[in-house]
């Protein structure tokens, strides 16, 4: 643990930009971290990142060390290369596997394990945990996709790239585009769905009912194609919330087919469908020279004969 003392304000800065001042061999989001567990102290009191210091005010911080990276290369998971170039790679994530550990476990089968394996030199690229400020557990990791969620996914190779792509998916500036089958049919061709979003006392779960520190949340829909008791649509989250697509289909009733944290008790399921029908199927954004970059991604071979059966079916 490393311990600064306590140091008199005399110029006017918010609290996170100081930190960084006093601290630049950390990430801003690992101090902001910092602040909000209560190892920074300014004239003894919490105060929020956005805090903007006074004349004579006395900053404390004890400051606690990453933990050491428990990630490490694994061969076996082959990547699916859509795109690379120097500064990013763009894979198709398939389904049923992680993006990285989680915090606090041994887990070798993650994106993260194969990205690591692939390009060994991203290991110094990203931000720490926000759980567990673990440094290195997300490797050039800019946004993620839900385990049983297949799909395009882009990963930083370098720290100018990663700080440039997050700030462009936190000021909505990356376009970003799923395919999902929904139980039921959707009456409206179109349709945005606007309800903020928070957690729920179970972990696991995110909510559009009233909850303490909910967060905006729009999706706009497109329906592609109407079954028997399912339809086809083509997603646009607006906003970035966790499991924001499979939240906000289930607040107006039709949750993903498959979905089993979201779903309803006894609803039907397509035929053979193993997971939820989610796919990330667009991605369009720039990178810091100007150059945009577009890529598409086909459903994987198991959405498709799901597909295929409810055609037969209908």
């Amino acid at each position: 643990m490393k311990i600064y003392n306590k140091v008199k304000i005399i110029k006017r800065f918010r609290l996170d930009k100081y930190l960084i001042k006093k601290f630049p061999n950390y990430s801003r989001a690992f101090l902001k971290l910092q602040i909000k567990q209560g190892n920074v102290l300014v004239n003894g009191q919490i105060k929020k990142p956005s805090y903007i210091l006074k004349e004579n005010d006395k900053v404390e911080t004890s400051i606690k060390e990453p933990e050491k990276s428990v990630l490490r290369p694994n061969p076996d998971i082959k990547l699916k290369i859509i795109y690379e170039d120097e500064n990013i790679i763009a894979i198709n994530k398939p389904a049923c596997i992680s993006v990285h550990p989680t915090a606090g476990k041994k887990q070798n089968d993650t994106i993260a394990n194969a990205i690591l394996s692939y390009y060994p030199a991203i290991a110094n690229v990203g931000d720490p945990s926000t759980s567990s400020g673990q440094a290195d557990l997300r490797p050039g990791i800019v946004h993620r996709l839900d385990k049983e969620t297949s799909g395009i996914m882009v990963v930083a190779k370098n720290q100018k790239t990663f700080d440039w792509l997050k700030k462009q998916f936190a000021e909505r500036k990356v376009e970003k585009k799923y395919t999902a089958l929904v139980c039921g049919k959707i009456k409206n061709e179109q349709g945005i769905i606007s309800k903020p979003i928070g957690k729920t006392k179970d972990f696991r779960k995110r909510t559009t009912a009233p909850v303490k520190e909910q967060k905006e949340a729009v999706t706009h829909y497109k329906t592609l194609r109407h079954y028997n008791n399912f339809t086809l649509l083509e997603l646009q989250p607006k906003t970035g919330r966790t499991h924001q697509i499979r939240v906000h289909l289930a607040s107006i009733g039709h949750p993903v087919a498959g979905d089993k944290l979201y779903g309803f008790k006894n609803q039907k399921m397509p035929p053979n469908l193993k997971r939820q029908f989610l796919h990330a199927s667009h991605l369009k954004f720039s990178l810091p020279s100007g150059k945009i970059v577009e890529l598409k991604s086909e459903l994987p071979e198991d959405l498709r004969k799901t597909l295929e059966m409810l055609n037969t079916a209908n």
